[in-house]
């Protein structure tokens, strides 16, 4: 026997998964859509250069900047001055200024 389906049956078996389907793939569409285009290899980059961890935007005055202490000198092959003794280098280092 052939039934003809009716706008009820459509409705229920068609367009509530259609509908189920279709909010769920907005969910997951949503938030790239909203964020924009990405960059792709390959391609011109358009946002401005952050420089994160970079260089102050002043520099410091090399008068007020603490001296090494009288009979030492990195050169001469003494104890070369680091970071962690608070003495101020003014050459070398990742600058290969030597």
């Amino acid at each position: 026997m052939i039934t003809l389906l009716s706008g009820h049956t459509l409705l229920v078996f068609v367009g509530i998964p259609v509908l189920v389907v279709a909010v769920l793939a907005l969910l997951v569409f949503a938030p790239s859509i909203a964020k924009g285009p990405r960059y792709r290899p390959g391609l011109s980059w358009w946002a401005p250069p952050v420089w994160i961890g970079g260089p102050t935007a002043t520099k410091p005055d090399p008068a007020s900047l603490p001296e090494l202490p009288a009979g030492t000198s990195a050169a001469a092959g003494s104890t070369p001055a680091s970071a962690g003794t608070g003495v101020a280098r003014t050459t070398g280092g990742a600058s290969a200024s030597w």
